[in-house]
């Protein structure tokens, strides 16, 4: 059977078409009007019947959007309290360079951080930094009670009214003196115009410090020594004194040795008949004036752990001179512009510090200069060569004086200036 409307081949017992809907003609006994029709087989697609004229089309479903959970709130991190950090960086600075006054503020601050941290309800953070710098402060209090409560018996033991004496050495027949010098702690200077060989004035509030001094003749040579009367390993407190202040006549060649372990040295020895120097120093600026008249003086020697070193040599210099100047931390400044009548041999080591050198233009000067790191600024110098020894400097009158100064210069840190007149 063959739809009339769309050709569509119906199959027996269809009233209605598969395709258009039509209704049949002669379907009407094989199957009741608007009946599905039977016998379809398994698969197909099931049969529905055809739209009545007029009937409104069911409305098609309508599949409801997808509800998600509403998103979590973002967690925000609590900020740091001001308090608490200042109060971590006060205790720590207690032990380095503000005990005491930093170790209290410290503590203030940490409580007022604890506090504004516990009132934020979680907003405000830094409780952990806020209770290190606490515990810092109480630490640097303690460490300093324990101090201070061990160190008033020992004043009251060791301390006494600051005493001034004066004591003097005569010749007594030597025709050269050796003289050695031993501070501790404290402040010496050594200068000239004593009336008999030696003259001390000794101002101290210690009662073991009373210096010891001791004098022999051997056939012609005086041997002079000079001594703190006892050790000192506490820091030289303000209240703590210790000044030295000697004197030797200038008639008489001297050997002069100082040796300070925490104190500064002042030398005045231009009008001496000095024949040689050295000064050794723990903690200690040392300065030396050779600018006098010194025919005799033949050695020249600093060493220095931690302090500055300056030298003038702006006399008249008769012998060759040999110099050895060792600084570990601190500046070296030397004046070598004086008159020069022998040749001189110096050997400057500084290991962290800058290194001046004032420098003759009437003689012949070559300096040697061998820096790890740091620069060379050489004036009134010209570069004569360089390698892996090091940069060689030299003055004007270099190759046509009579008289040469060989200095060597060694710098791990610190800049090395040459300054020739």
């Amino acid at each position: 059977m063959i739809c009339e409307d769309c050709g569509k081949e119906a199959r027996s017992g269809d009233a209605f078409c598969r395709q258009c809907g039509s209704k049949l003609s002669g379907g009407e006994g094989g199957a009741e009007a608007g009946a599905p029709p039977q016998g379809a087989a398994a698969g197909e697609t099931a049969w529905s019947p055809p739209p009545q004229e007029g009937a409104v089309p069911p409305a098609p479903a309508v599949t409801p959007p997808p509800v998600f959970p509403p998103p979590r709130p973002r967690s925000v991190a609590a900020k740091t309290s001001g308090w608490a950090v200042a109060s971590l960086v006060l205790g720590i600075l207690s032990f380095l360079c503000l005990p005491f006054v930093a170790a209290i503020v410290a503590i203030i601050f940490g409580a007022l951080a604890r506090s504004d941290i516990k009132r934020s309800r979680g907003e405000v953070g830094g409780s952990g930094l806020a209770a290190a710098g606490i515990v810092l402060g109480v630490v640097n209090l303690s460490l300093l009670l324990i101090f201070v409560a061990g160190m008033v018996p020992w004043v009251v033991v060791n301390l006494g009214r600051t005493r001034t004496i004066t004591r003097t050495v005569g010749l007594q027949g030597a025709q050269t003196v050796s003289a050695t010098l031993e501070i501790d702690s404290g402040s010496l200077e050594v200068g000239s115009g004593a009336s008999d060989m030696f003259e001390g004035t000794f101002t101290y509030n210690v009662k073991r410090w009373e210096p010891d001094i001791e004098y022999r003749v051997r056939e012609d040579l005086g041997e002079l020594s000079v001594k703190q009367g006892s050790e000192w390993w506490f820091p030289a407190f303000w209240f703590i004194h210790n000044d030295w202040d000697l004197r030797f006549t200038g008639g008489v060649p001297l050997d002069l040795a100082a040796r300070m372990a925490s104190a500064g040295g002042e030398f005045d020895l231009k009008d001496l008949s000095l024949r040689s120097f050295s000064v050794d120093s723990s903690s200690g600026d040392i300065t030396a004036d050779l600018s006098g008249d010194l025919p005799e003086l033949r050695r020249v020697s600093a060493r220095v752990s931690s302090g500055d070193v300056g030298l003038d040599l702006k006399g008249r210099y008769a012998t060759y001179i040999q110099m050895d100047v060792e600084s570990s931390s601190g500046e070296v400044d030397i004046d070598l512009a004086g008159e020069w009548e022998s040749a001189l041999g110096a050997t400057i080591s500084s290991s962290s510090g800058d290194v001046m050198l004032h420098l003759p233009s009437e003689v012949g000067v070559r300096v040697r200069v061998r820096t790890s790191s740091g620069d060379v600024n050489a004036t009134g110098m010209t570069l004569d060569s360089g390698g892996e020894d090091g940069a060689v400097y030299v003055n004007g009158a270099f190759r046509q004086a009579a008289i040469t100064l060989q200095i060597d210069v060694a710098s791990s840190s610190g800049d090395v200036t040459l300054l020739s007149d």
